[in-house]
């Protein structure tokens, strides 16, 4: 006899009744607290007016559960939601602030940001349909991942630290004392539920610790209700909302390199998820969620939204339920595709106060370069390891203190790669990794991996 299970409900069970009703809502709660926080931010990051901001929330979730539908039915078949990815936000945040320094409006960049998106699920389709996953996993180690993650949490730590700040909130240059003690509390409420919490408590620190804020500032007359007027019920997501997407080298070379370390992602969410779903999983499983991850990736860049990534959160979810059921999940990602079509909804949502959205990220940021901590802690730390993770991220980090307009007395694109830290300290990393101290173990290690995941 096998083991006992620990699931009420597998995968192929069909609850009924008031147990599908709060499962269902279940997901729907836990999906909004990761699908809302991100596209709030970074609307208006880009500056977008009201009825903008709320055709970009609303896209975003139609985006989102579209995704996490399609990947149930025809992609790994696990209860996986798709999510904003925290890694895209990061990148999106930091070439705004390259691209602003040139003078052009941010809002042009999305043109740039739409042909990375559509670009990268090339890739992510043709890696899934000729099954070359394992192959360009070899490259992201966790010598490169950890360097990424970390060059990225430096990047975004000037924006995260003004927004919690209230610098720039209401058009302020300076810090503003009321809104840094209410993001200081919001940042120990979340870390606290995340440490502390217990069950759907921990899951659902962000949604929580959003909605505290948004009623604090709220009860200090701070929450703006947006004008209705011009917005519609009922609106169909419209494609290429900024224009025809434009080629730009420096643009798609970032969004190439993040794409490849969100496939190491991926497979994670895909392995941890089909464990707790007491599922087994084989290459074609891999491929499948692939495929589709790069069918969502084309949509995001036709919908002109940040892209969307399996979360690994589902497991947990999945585990302290015991329902792994693809029915409850479907209904709820059923849900984000109705109520990405009532741009009401969407105008609701990005009435979050920025400094809120600002210090919940900052509490998952932190996790974020937690996560690049770790990888580099999977490394031996030798003379080679520290070699090419310090180069790496000196070089990377250093360049982020250039000012863009010393790189003018290059072309354009030769100046954009110069001085974009994240390209220079990624790239660095992988040369050194793979070519200049090429390690034969660590290779051999690398392919005992790849083919575990075969």
């Amino acid at each position: 006899m096998g083991n006992p299970s620990s699931l009420s409900y597998k995968l192929n069970d069909k609850p009924r009744g008031t147990v599908l009703f709060f499962s269902s809502l279940q997901w729907f709660v836990f999906m909004l607290a990761n699908f809302v926080t991100v596209p709030v931010v970074l609307g208006q990051a880009l500056g977008l007016a009201e009825a903008e901001l709320a055709l970009f929330v609303s896209r975003t979730l139609f985006l989102c559960g579209g995704i996490g539908a399609l990947q149930v039915l025809f992609g790994h078949r696990l209860p996986i939601l798709e999510g904003p990815a925290g890694m895209w936000w990061g990148v999106f945040v930091v070439l705004i602030g390259l691209h602003m320094q040139t003078g052009l409006p941010a809002q042009s960049l999305m043109l740039e940001l739409q042909m990375g998106l559509l670009v990268c699920s090339a890739v992510f389709i043709l890696l899934a349909l000729f099954r070359l996953l394992p192959k360009v996993l070899h490259w992201f180690t966790p010598a490169v991942t950890g360097t990424f993650l970390v060059l990225l949490a430096f990047q975004l730590s000037p924006s995260l630290v003004q927004g919690v700040l209230g610098i720039g909130y209401r058009g302020s240059e300076q810090v503003i004392p009321l809104v840094m003690s209410i993001s200081g509390l919001l940042i120990g409420l979340t870390v606290g539920l995340m440490l502390k919490g217990r069950g759907l408590i921990k899951n659902l620190a962000v949604l929580i610790s959003i909605g505290a804020g948004w009623l604090i500032y709220a009860a200090l007359g701070l929450v703006d209700l947006p004008d209705s007027r011009n917005t519609d019920w009922v609106a169909w997501p419209s494609w290429l909302p900024y224009g025809l997407p434009q080629w730009n080298t420096g643009v798609v070379l970032t969004c190439l390199i993040t794409a490849g370390i969100l496939l190491s992602n991926l497979v994670a969410s895909i392995k941890v998820t089909a464990e707790a779903s007491e599922e087994k999983t084989d290459m074609s499983t891999y491929s499948r969620g692939s495929l589709i991850t790069g069918v969502g990736t084309f949509m995001s860049g036709l919908l002109g939204t940040v892209g969307a990534v399996p979360l690994t959160a589902a497991a947990s979810l999945i585990s302290l339920t015991g329902i792994a059921s693809r029915l409850p999940f479907l209904l709820a990602s059923a849900a984000f595709i109705v109520l990405g079509m009532f741009p009401k909804l969407g105008l609701l949502l990005s009435s979050i106060p920025q400094p809120v959205a600002y210090a919940v990220l900052f509490a998952v940021f932190g996790q974020l370069l937690g996560f690049g901590l770790r990888d580099l802690k999977k490394l031996k730390l030798d003379q080679r390891d520290v070699f090419i993770v310090g180069l790496s991220l000196l070089a990377g980090a250093g360049v982020l203190f250039i000012n863009g307009d010393a790189w003018s007395v290059f072309p354009p694109v030769v100046g954009y790669l110069a001085g974009n830290g994240l390209i220079i300290g990624v790239a660095l990393a992988i040369i050194l990794e793979h070519v200049i101290f090429r390690n034969r173990a660590s290779l051999e290690e690398t392919k005992g991996e790849e083919n575990e995941n075969e």
